[in-house]
């Protein structure tokens, strides 16, 4: 047999390449397989190798590439469609991962690891049935698998059906005691729960396991804001940045913290973090613009002064509201303002900012922005003008209703002598975050039992079964079918004498309207409406009552009723 010269450089590469990856050498591995591939660039075994090199190291996109290469040359295989599946969910294409993983799934049915990989994928895509129907499957197959009781934890925690995260969370540490992310879940199921020492407990004991993870920290530092101790929170967070000053979470964190102690300057500075942040239900994306980004500097006073600003909107509804009241301010600052907003609040913005403020929705592209010269995501603009407590933008009303629409609800409700209020107890977010905001409907039935008052739903929460057997039974007006824009809302909020509301766009929208308003707020309330406080510094006609323990609805409800005693005249409302 005559010596093959290519056959020998690809065996020794090949050799070298996997001596390589025993020892963790990905990038010398890497090296040598390129060095294989060049000389039989059709050895898609090779090509598997090297892209696990890549993967191992980090480089997902080389490793995706040289997968999906392999892929087109070899036959279907469990390891590649399983490992394409895994680097494809890390660069966070979830549809090209579940494609993937469901073709390795197809080839190995009673294969664990594609089936695990494949459940957390769905519940990134909010498949919360078919990723609990991949645990139920590996569970049938191995019944102590603590992975997957994990993961049921976590989409079941997703839901908001804590009773069931917690026991699935509980048995994952049955069978693995150290497991970290079943104490991290577990303790933040805790955490929103209000069992601060439980919870407590919980990270402390995963920060025994690995005391400088910063996600634990930073889940540590949380608890102890919802605490109430805020100065060891801040601590924690800028002890974590000391260590990792590029941490966006932890920066956000802090952001979050500030503002809420009212120390604005820094934290709208800080919230410029927003973009980067991990955590789940935080990450904001940012608008997509090929214009500079206005940031407020006595520098760019001339360009704008001759030049545009496109405002782009983000985050929720009552963000967009809130934060509209910078419109005008920033109307003396550039020749031109463009408002891009969202579709329901279209016709609102436009009349209130009309003959000062081109506003549009949807997106915004590069042809659109012809003949503009900066471009601040909404919620940027109080950085760029520098607020503070002291000079929070809070003329009211900033929003202004259509007449035809006020005038037709005012006329609707003329004949009622009682005090006629709005009201909203649910966000119609079943998250499990979210879910901490609600007020439970049997907790209202004395309320909606006053004979002073004629209630009026503005709930536009999608009721359960349950809650629409109660809502049947109680003297409440439900005409929220007719109101299919903020605009039709907030004609109806203006025939109201006040507005009672957990933590909605509702609540933004009656403060913006200049309207009597009554906040529900939470124990670890958002960072807009500051600490300790019955008043906003955003809303003058804004009343605030507290939880003084999380999910305590109780003694809330309690204080309301007096308020509602009190101030029995329509007149005598803040």
């Amino acid at each position: 047999m005559s010596f093959d010269p290519v056959a020998a450089t690809v065996r020794v590469a090949e050799s070298e390449a996997r001596e390589r990856l025993s020892v963790g050498d990905f990038a010398a591995a890497e090296a040598a397989l390129h060095t294989a591939l060049a000389q039989a660039p059709e050895r898609y075994d090779l090509r598997c190798l090297c892209a696990y090199a890549q993967q191992s190291a980090g480089h997902l996109h080389a490793a995706r590439a040289n997968y999906e290469q392999a892929a087109q040359q070899a036959p279907a295989s469990l390891e590649l469609f399983n490992n394409l599946g895994v680097v494809c969910a890390r660069l966070n294409d979830p549809a090209s991962a579940r494609l993937w993983l469901e073709r390795a799934v197809q080839l190995a049915p009673d294969a664990l690891p594609p089936r695990l990989e494949l459940a957390g994928v769905l519940q990134s895509q909010d498949d919360i049935a078919g990723a609990l129907a991949c645990y139920e499957r590996v569970l049938t197959l191995d019944p102590r698998n603590a992975r997957a009781f994990f993961g049921m934890g976590s989409a079941f925690a997703h839901c908001g059906w804590n009773d069931d995260a917690i026991q699935a969370f509980e048995t994952a540490l049955a069978l693995e005691p150290a497991y970290l992310e079943a104490l991290n879940g577990l303790g933040i199921v805790c955490k929103r729960l209000g069992r601060y020492e439980r919870a407590h407990a919980l990270f402390a004991q995963a920060l025994a396991l690995t005391p400088d993870d910063p996600s634990l920290l930073r889940n540590q530092g949380l608890l102890l804001g919802a605490m109430g101790d805020y100065t060891a929170a801040e601590r924690l967070f800028r002890d974590i940045l000391r260590r990792h000053p590029d941490d966006a979470d932890a920066h956000f964190n802090l952001a979050s913290l500030c503002l809420l102690t009212g120390r604005l300057a820094e934290g709208f500075r800080e919230y410029e973090y927003r973009w980067h942040t991990r955590e789940p239900g935080s990450a904001v994306k940012a608008p997509t613009s090929t214009l500079p980004r206005w940031h407020g500097t006595p520098e760019e006073a001339a360009a704008a002064a001759m030049g545009g600003l496109v405002i782009y909107a983000e985050q929720g509804f009552g963000d967009c509201i809130q934060f509209s009241r910078y419109v005008d301010l920033v109307t003396s600052r550039f020749a031109r303002v463009r408002l891009q907003t969202r579709g329901s609040l279209l016709s609102l913005m436009r009349r209130s900012f009309a003959g000062r403020v081109e506003v549009v929705a949807g997106e915004v592209n590069e042809t659109d922005e012809a003949g503009f010269s900066h471009h601040c995501p909404l919620l940027s603009l109080p950085f760029a003008c520098k607020t503070d407590l002291a000079n929070i933008p809070a003329s009211v009303p900033y929003l202004v209703t259509a007449p035809e629409k006020r005038a037709a609800w005012q006329e609707r409700l003329v004949g009622e002598s009682r005090r006629k209020i709005g009201l909203v107890w649910a966000t119609g977010k079943r998250g499990l975050h979210k879910q901490t905001f609600d007020v439970p409907l049997e907790l209202l039935a004395p309320l909606l039992a006053r004979p002073d008052v004629a209630w009026y739903s503005l709930n536009k929460a999608p009721a359960s079964a349950a809650e629409q057997a109660f809502l049947a039974t109680q003297p409440i007006t439900d005409w929220t079918a007719e109101l299919n824009d903020f605009d039709d809302t907030a004609a109806f909020i203006e025939a109201l004498d006040l507005v009672i509301s957990v933590d909605t766009a509702v609540v933004h929208l009656a403060g913006a309207l200049g309207k009597p308003v009554w906040l529900l707020n939470r124990a670890e309330s958002e960072w807009r409406w500051l600490l300790a406080r019955s008043d906003s510094p955003w809303y003058p006609t804004m009343r605030i009552f507290r939880q003084a323990r999380a999910r305590d609805w109780a003694p809330v409800i309690a204080q309301l009723a007096a308020a509602l005693d009190a101030d029995a005249l329509p007149e005598n409302l803040p």
